[in-house]
Order: C-alpha cells, then structure tokens, then sequence
C-alpha cells in the first residue's frame, strides 16, 4: 500500500492517498473568519480502513480543526482563535487574533512509501506584522496495512523576526488552571467523547492533565462502523522540555496538545530559533501500551538515531 501512495494537490489543499484511501488532507488556505484565528490545519485524518479520527469547526470551538499548531497567547496576541484568557478579567473578546500565512511551497513530492509536504509560514499580528516566520515539515510514511497503521511526522522551526523577545505562553501561565493548550494540537471527531486516554507512564484520561510522559494514546469508537481507532502521540526527545506535558480531555470532547507552555511559558530571543518534531501513529482498533512501545521501539527510534549520528 505505500508503493501506491499519491498525492492529489489543488490551490488550496494537498491531500495523501495511500490505495483507495485518503489519509490525510493538508488545508493551506482555510477561509474561515478572522476571530478563529485562520491557520493550516490537517482535517480530515483517516485511518487505513478509512475511519476519520479529527473534526472540524465543531460547534463549541470553532477553532478547533483537525490537527494544526498554534499558540493561545504569543506576548498578548492570540493565534489560537476565540477569546483570550486575561488575568483577572477571564475569556476576553480582544482585537489580537493573528493569523499564520502559507507563503510558499517548498517541496511536495512522494516517492517510495514517504508523502512529504514541506513549506514556509509567516505568523501574522492582527495589525499585520510579521512575528515569526516557520518552515515545516509534513511526512506520512510506515504505510501498513497489515498492521491497520501509519505515522505522520510533524517537524517545524519558528524563527523570531519581530525584533523583540517573544512569550509564548498558555492560559495556565494567565493564571486559569488546566488551561495549558497550545503548540500541537489535535481535536478528535465527536463519536470519540468518553474515550480513553494512556500516557506511557500509566495515568489515565483526566489525571493525565499536565502531566508529563513520552507518549499519549486516545483509543475512541466510531458511530455507524463501530470500530475503534487508536491516536498514538509520541514526543521526540530532541525537544525543549522532553517529556511534553499533555493537555487532554475526553469530556466534554475529544482533545489532546503537545503542551510545551503548559507550566511556563518559553521565550524566543529577538532571532532566535525553536525546533519540534512530533510524530502521530493513526491505527485501527485498540492499541495496548506493548504494541505501542514496539512500535515506537522498532519504527520512530530509528529514525530519531539516524538524524542525531
């Protein structure tokens, strides 16, 4: 099934078909309102037996799509979508939602099992300066369908132009407990509310909120198939603040976040860079933590090994 991977590109998305199923469609150009904060996103995510595990622009959070990377509070300007947490007053409607551009394609190929989407970003102020500008990186690759699985690897590098430090931070670092979202961050279709949640070092669901750990699960069921699927988020070591605290809820819907700024926020020097590479294994059915450690043992630490010989 990887030697038939493809891709189907239009102005406005790229998607990844592997056989007959479309795993992934990559949205450069959104089209929604200014106040949910217009950025890239992933949506619709499916699994190889062709479940869709993300959602977009649900009702409550309409922000919320499929799998993008953001920041709910960048030195007071919100690229998250939706109101801003302020200290004392709460959610606040404010004139601060940013917006983060595509500016050009860097690369767009497929060849030998690997779909790679590489392509330049400019993280936009409301007033329309340009504070950070990003190159990322989309893989799908380990395309297998006797395994019912495949791996998409998120890589990105933020480069600080606006000429000052910059704060990224969080709701949490606002003063709002729990709060912690930001960076990459996945909301899971509706069906998936009540679902379970695993961190690799054995807390569940809610208790997993702020807590730190290598990996998070989220096996939820779907309506009409009835099937199950099984979200694998897995932390590269390479990153600031290795193990990534997680932000994740199962109620009242379906979310997991890389939450690097859950606890504190980072600071980017006038210039200065930040790496992160997060990778995302999609499966059918129920994935234990043994199969997910062999997993990762066998198919991600290789090439975490490879690129720092």
């Amino acid at each position: 099934m990887g030697d038939l991977m493809r891709l189907i590109e239009n102005n406005g998305y790229v998607r990844v078909a592997a056989g007959d199923v479309e795993l992934a469609e990559y949205v450069v150009e959104p089209g929604v309102p200014q106040t949910d904060s217009p950025k890239p996103y992933l949506h619709p995510l499916r699994t190889i037996a062709g479940d869709v595990v993300s959602a977009i622009r649900p009702h409550d959070h309409t922000w919320h799509n499929g799998l993008q990377f953001t920041a709910a509070n960048l030195s007071g300007e919100n690229f998250w979508g939706g109101r801003t947490f302020v200290r004392g007053h709460g959610y606040t409607p404010l004139d601060n939602n940013g917006s983060i551009r595509h500016v050009r394609w860097n690369s767009v190929q497929c060849d030998d099992g690997l779909a790679e989407l590489r392509h330049r970003l400019e993280w936009l102020t409301r007033a329309g300066e340009c504070w950070l500008t990003e190159d990322r990186s989309i893989e799908v690759s380990e395309v297998d369908p006797v395994d019912g699985s495949w791996l998409l690897t998120w890589r990105t590098r933020l480069h600080n132009t606006s000429g000052r430090e910059l704060r990224w931070g969080s709701p949490v670092t606002e003063g709002r407990p729990t709060a912690g979202y930001g960076g990459l961050f996945w909301r899971g279709p509706r069906s998936f509310i009540g679902g379970t949640a695993l961190t690799a070092t054995g807390i569940r669901d809610e208790d997993a909120m702020g807590s730190r750990a290598p990996w998070l699960s989220f096996t939820g069921q779907h309506d009409v198939s009835l099937r199950h699927s099984t979200m694998v988020f897995v932390d590269c070591p390479a990153n600031v603040r290795y193990p990534t605290p997680w932000y994740v809820r199962t109620a009242p819907f379906p979310v997991v976040s890389f939450a690097v700024t859950f606890h504190e926020p980072l600071l980017l020097e006038p210039d200065g860079q930040l790496g992160l590479t997060h990778h995302a294994i999609i499966a059918d059915g129920r994935w234990d933590p043994v199969r997910i450690e062999d997993y990762i043992r066998q198919r991600i630490t290789p090439r975490w090994d490879k690129e720092n010989a």
